[in-house]
């Protein structure tokens, strides 16, 4: 009987996704830490740098060619967006980020060097500076 036990167990075992690590916890599979290592890591623009952001805090009331959203996966221009595909910080108030941007019928890829000042109340998007809207 007892036999018959242990060969149950090993071939339960057998079938088994996890095995035992060296401090006795479940470790998961070769093939199933190889499946998790393939799946994207998400890039995240620090939150700082999101919200809407305009030429001035007048042109935040109306609509203007000016206007930038940002969110921690996106920049959303006047007639165009692109999806964030990597970032480099460069500083804390400081990063450079690429992406795959779209608009009126085209795509392209572009760098955008974005900079953060007055307290986070500016943004500078390559040369062009502009304020943080309420």
């Amino acid at each position: 009987m007892r036999l018959a036990l242990m060969a149950g167990l090993l071939a339960l075992a057998a079938c088994s996704p996890f095995k035992p690590t060296s401090d006795g916890s479940a470790a998961a599979s070769s093939a199933e830490n190889a499946s998790e290592s393939l799946a994207p890591e998400a890039v995240l623009l620090p939150e700082a740098f999101t919200g809407r952001w305009d030429a001035s805090l007048e042109a935040c009331k109306a609509t203007s060619d000016m206007k930038l959203v940002v969110t921690q996966t996106e920049l959303t221009f006047w007639e165009s967006s692109g999806q964030i595909s990597s970032i480099t910080i460069n500083g804390p108030d400081d990063v450079t980020v690429k992406a795959a941007f779209s608009g009126e019928g085209e795509q392209w890829k572009r760098d955008l060097h974005l900079v953060l000042a007055d307290n986070g109340q500016t943004l500078k998007v390559d040369d062009a500076a502009r304020v943080r809207c309420p």
